[in-house]
């Protein structure tokens, strides 16, 4: 390896930045504020909010409290196309940056790929698949990996907080342009 060059990690936390307030963007929505979720001897579902969006009005509707206070919802931009979802431990990967698309290979080659992922609303919802979920929501994950517009995937037990990776954006570029979803095992 050359002098002064670092060998690729599957995240940088120094880039690491606080996801958004869904209660500021719409009050509305009933949605978490809260960047963390737990697992326990569940898998983890990473859904495109397409799929569960209307399941989650009203907004104190069980499958709404259930969201609220087991997963996490974050926006990305709309990416019809999959991107593979990683796994380094302690990190879980979306690589979403638009920068990133020709280094995808690399990123695969430091993390272990663990599924594919789409989102074409431009928000996720990651939410642990417990037996406590709600029949309706349950069901509406299950149509949403069989349309394959979300994967479950099993990681280790434990508390995860969600965080963007926010790279550097060009002048004139939008900024959620140049993120990534970064999880990161706490």
């Amino acid at each position: 390896m050359p002098l002064g060059k670092q060998p690729l990690a599957l995240v940088d936390p120094k880039r690491f930045k606080t996801i958004q307030d869904l209660t500021k963007l719409r009050p509305d929505c009933g949605a978490s504020i809260d960047d963390i979720f737990v697992i326990t001897d569940e898998t983890l579902l990473i859904i495109d909010m397409i799929q569960v969006g209307t399941l989650l009005n009203p907004y104190n509707s069980p499958s709404a409290s259930y969201v609220r206070a087991h997963g996490v919802i974050v926006a990305s931009y709309t990416r019809p196309e999959s991107c593979p979802v990683l796994w380094s431990d302690p990190f879980l990967l979306l690589p979403l940056s638009f920068h990133l698309r020709e280094k995808l290979k690399t990123y695969e080659a430091v993390g272990k790929v663990m599924g594919r992922v789409s989102c074409s609303s431009g928000t996720f919802l990651l939410v642990p698949n417990r037996k406590d979920m709600p029949k309706s929501l349950s069901s509406l994950m299950s149509e949403a990996l069989a349309k394959e517009a979300g994967i479950q995937i099993k990681t280790p037990n434990g508390t995860y907080r969600v965080f963007y990776e926010q790279f550097d954006v060009p002048e004139g570029a939008k900024e959620e342009l140049y993120r990534n979803i970064a999880v990161q095992k706490q």
